[in-house]
């Protein structure tokens, strides 16, 4: 029943804004606004060296970057401020779910920076406009605490998914092969080997970094300097996807990586490793999709064929 009431303060917290609160000349609210965008850069950036200063700083803004999925940017500025974040949305996206936040956490919104329309730069090149706005983690939200379904996706499924759209596919070898490692791709080959009995975990938490590592290879990355990112990005998708084994003691070398790097260029390495990550799981994401209308196409066909 509060949940109903806390409509009635909505509107009227909103109405009230839009009847009382003076409206301010145009060039003295993009003032503001600037302030408030330049303010937010310079958190992120403050946060850029924070996150890689510790194998559990950089572990934590890892997860947060499986979780939310954002912008590099964005990431760091939840994790400056909401560093156990776990779903975020715009309060209105929650009230649209049926959804309010608590009255003591509506003054503590996540603050981020939404990309908004584009504009030519002086040099000719295309810049973004981005737009400071406030978000809400679930666990701000008034109510029981709402359980987050973890991802479930078989490991078939992962499989298929990662073989989407790609012309490297993976070649079973007997463990007498010896492979540097049990899963590993050979970019002169242009084929990644699996070690046949490997446990389901292994194998497919392997084949994430090994295609993650092809990513690399198509940039003219060798395996040796694509280590860290590779082990960075299979972290963050296996995190996202549910996939277990995944390898994590790299984190304990996050020192030694970013060492003598400044903010600029650790920023650089974070959004390299985002761009990575980006590109195998949109790919997975479309090989999931594109599996799933084949079976409904499938289960319809099947269907009209009974009648």
């Amino acid at each position: 029943m509060s949940e109903l009431y806390d409509v009635f303060n909505e509107e009227t917290r909103t109405n009230k804004g839009k009847e009382y609160t003076p409206k301010i000349p145009k060039e003295e609210y993009a003032k503001k606004m600037q302030e408030w965008r330049n303010q937010l850069f310079s958190l992120a950036n403050q946060q850029t060296l924070t996150a890689v200063e510790s194998p559990q700083n950089y572990k934590t803004y890892l997860d947060l970057q499986s979780r939310l999925d954002y912008t590099v940017t964005n990431t760091l500025l939840v994790m400056a401020q909401y560093p156990d974040a776990k779903l975020v949305k715009e309060g209105i996206k929650w009230r649209e779910n049926g959804k309010f936040i608590r009255s003591t956490e509506k003054e503590k919104g996540i603050q981020i920076l939404e990309p908004g329309t584009e504009y030519i730069r002086r040099d000719g090149s295309i810049g973004v406009n981005y737009n400071p706005k406030y978000v809400y983690d679930v666990t701000q939200l008034n109510g029981k605490p709402i359980k987050i379904p973890a991802p479930n996706y078989t490991n078939k499924e992962i499989i298929t998914a990662l073989m989407h759209r790609t012309e490297i596919k993976p070649q079973v070898v007997t463990p007498e092969s010896e492979l540097p490692s049990p899963v590993y791709f050979d970019a002169e080959a242009k084929t990644i080997y699996v070690t046949n009995g490997l446990p389901p975990e292994e194998m497919i938490s392997g084949l994430v970094k090994e295609y993650c590592m092809v990513e690399c290879a198509a940039h003219g990355m060798s395996r040796d300097e694509s280590a860290f990112m590779v082990a960075s990005a299979s972290y963050v998708i296996c995190q996202k996807y549910g996939i277990k084994g995944c390898d994590e003691s790299f984190i304990d070398n996050v020192g030694q990586y970013f060492e003598g790097l400044d903010q600029r260029d650790v920023k650089n390495e974070l959004e390299d490793i985002k761009g990575l990550s980006k590109s195998v799981s949109d790919r997975m994401e479309h090989g999931i999709y594109a599996k799933q209308q084949e079976q409904s196409e499938k289960k319809n066909e099947h269907a009209d064929v009974s009648r």
